[in-house]
């Protein structure tokens, strides 16, 4: 990655820049700009917004900043549009004196009604040299924010090294950054400050919305989120309370709010694609009386055009409307006419799977199976089989040597195993306690172990699985096992048992792996970032990228996708305590192995060098290409700052 970087020799430049002005009559004492500010349906801000600059190098006595120019409005600007982004752009001229030395930093004051999208500004000084403002923030209206909006410049600093004049600036903007932890954060407010997850249930509905506060104590550990500093509900003060509808307006920093652009493709991609679980007459199409599938077949429709004939014409139509007026009492007015929904997707369609167009019954091979386990969704949770037979928190799992021997390409276990050649997806130990309860709702969940071996070409192939259930006592489990078959009721039975332990590796997934450990886990680090590292930090630059959009898609899925009664909840396994769940996996996670090289030694997928930490030996043929990758990483990271 390439830093922005401070200018090689500071003062040698200010010299340059100051004798450039001094020679050119006062009039000339002009720094040109351009500021694009992207397009969101509203009206530019035109002359109702100005710019006014702080220099860099020249300190101002009276206020110990850097020295501020004279204020520039944007007006006549000129619309453009590039790879499917519209933006405005605006020239400006803005007046300094002639020691005013280099830009570093700039107030936006926003005096229209309107909030608007500021994308960049670049500034001119003399001999062409330019200086640029990455900006990608809202920018709202003075009469909201009471103040102006600062940005500084793409240079960054250590704050040891940053420049006078621009040093109390960046310890005023950190101060307010932070702020109190107090009164209900609005739309405008640039504020990160900490609270647990407490807003996930609406216990005002009644009991069955009740959801566990996540966060603050030893049995529900969480990451902290950005605090939103709703009131609490009626019934459950430890709780916010929601609003009726989909709050998809939900407090987010301006910073990390999406741009125009991405909002327009989260209304148009996110709100299609989970209309069928948010709103009853679109799930209709597909579930007339019924709150499972009752066969394969049954699934497979659903990607078929069979589901797409059985609503045509006006019941077609009817149905759009009823859709389309359950929607409108589910979102914000102001959000309901951004979406272009009726009329435009056909409701009874789904994406065709990949594998299903290629091949229609490719799900069920046992190859495909094995693949999954690496090129799937979820390759995480596979680890090196150490010990067997497999042991866990309960005990020794009921998989004998004499169920696996006979398919290890003629090796013994031991030869299989000392070889590093036996693997196991393990999600049975989690799983356990919690079954009886998932259970209880209708729902036929197991707990699941499955082994595969590594064949030469370094294919998987599943060798058995274990499916287990809570005993009758405490403490006891009843399992089965099941080995591959090609017919008869053992081959139904083995298909059966893939599909328990794809729905386990399913559920681990989107809870687990990827909101766990990819968006929560990431929040505090966010909060912590903008409130302890100015923008101009090197290290907030490294990190910004990372954390794109985080705060904004964490914030929505609190809203829609793992609160109570919402889409994880509705789709997994694990329904109501998906997000309990969760809590509890969260309690194994740690930050120092999180990286590649850790990751791989503790799943066994790799040897630990100690000689090389960063590049382990791993097991697989062709594994070392993602330690090679992860070495690339270390060293774009370690020299990015001088490139």
């Amino acid at each position: 990655m390439v830093f922005p970087r401070a200018y090689p020799s500071m003062q040698e430049r200010v010299r340059e820049v100051q004798s450039k002005f001094q020679n050119h009559h006062i009039k000339q004492n002009i720094i040109k700009g351009k500021i694009v500010i992207q397009n969101h349906g509203q009206s530019g801000p035109g002359k109702s917004a100005s710019v006014q600059i702080y220099s860099s190098t020249t300190v101002d006595p009276s206020t110990g900043k850097g020295k501020l120019s004279a204020k520039a409005y944007l007006k006549r600007g000129k619309s453009e549009g590039h790879d499917g982004t519209k933006t405005r752009i605006y020239k400006i001229k803005i007046h300094v004196e002639p020691d005013f030395g280099i830009p570093g930093a700039f107030l936006m004051k926003n005096q229209h009604k309107h909030k608007f999208f500021l994308e960049s500004v670049t500034l001119e000084i003399p001999d062409n040299q330019i200086i640029y403002f990455d900006c990608r923030s809202w920018v709202y209206p003075f009469q909201k924010t009471k103040s102006e909006r600062l940005f500084f410049s793409n240079n960054s600093y250590l704050p040891n090294h940053t420049p006078s004049a621009l040093v109390e600036l960046r310890k005023l903007e950190l101060v307010s950054l932070r702020g109190d932890g107090k009164q209900v954060r609005k739309e405008w407010d640039r504020i990160y400050d900490y609270d647990y997850y407490n807003d996930l249930c609406n216990p005002d509905k009644g009991q069955e919305h009740i959801r566990p506060v996540l966060g603050g104590s030893e049995l529900h550990p969480y990451p902290r989120r950005v605090r939103t500093g709703h009131p609490p509900s009626n019934t459950e003060p430890s709780t916010e309370s929601r609003t009726e509808t989909i709050n998809l307006d939900i407090y987010v920093p301006p910073d990390e709010r999406f741009s125009p652009k991405k909002l327009s493709e989260f209304i148009s991609n996110s709100i299609q694609a989970t209309v069928h679980f948010i709103i009853t007459e679109a799930d209709s199409l597909f579930k007339q009386d019924s709150s499972s599938f009752e066969s394969f077949d049954e699934i497979h429709d659903m990607f078929s055009s069979k589901r797409s004939k059985a609503v045509e014409g006006k019941a077609k139509d009817k149905l759009k409307g009823k859709v389309k007026e359950r929607l409108k009492k589910l979102v914000p007015d102001v959000l309901f006419k951004e979406i272009t929904y009726a009329g435009k997707e056909d409701l009874a369609k789904f994406p065709l799977p990949q594998i299903i167009r290629e091949n229609e019954l490719a799900w069920g091979n046992d190859e495909e199976f094995g693949r999954q386990m690496l090129a799937g969704t979820n390759p995480a949770r596979i680890q090196s089989l150490q010990k067997f037979p497999p042991e866990g928190r309960y005990g020794m799992s009921t998989i004998e040597a004499s169920h696996i021997e006979h398919s290890l390409d003629g090796l013994t276990l031991f030869e299989a195993m000392n070889e590093w050649r036996i693997f196991i997806l393990d999600h049975h130990d989690y799983l356990m306690p919690y079954l009886s309860k998932i259970n209880t709702n209708g729902v036929c969940a197991y707990a699941s172990r499955t082994l595969f071996f590594l064949r030469t070409d370094d294919t998987l192939k599943p060798l058995a699985i274990e499916l287990s259930l809570p005993g009758s006592s405490e403490d006891t489990e009843v399992s089965r096992v099941f080995l591959p078959a090609n017919q008869g009721t053992e081959a139904a039975l083995w298909q059966l048992a893939k599909a328990h332990v794809a729905a386990n590796d399913s559920a681990y997934h989107q809870l687990i792996s990827h909101w766990l450990h990819t968006h929560a886990v990431v929040e505090p680090f966010i909060i912590a970032t903008r409130r302890q590292l100015s923008v101009m930090h090197p290290i907030n630059w490294l990190l910004r990228p990372h954390f794109k959009d985080t705060i904004h898609i964490n914030a929505l899925a609190r809203s829609i996708l793992i609160n109570s009664r919402g889409i994880l909840e509705k789709t997994l396994f694990s329904g109501e305590i998906s997000m309990e769940l969760s809590s509890e996996l969260y309690k194994e996670w740690r930050f120092d192995e999180q990286a590649l090289p850790a990751d791989l030694v503790k799943r066994g997928l790799a040897l630990e060098d100690p000689d090389n930490p960063n590049n382990p030996t791993e097991k697989f043929k062709h594994g070392g290409l993602r330690s090679r990758m992860w070495a690339m990483v270390i060293s774009a990271t370690r020299h990015g700052g001088t490139k």
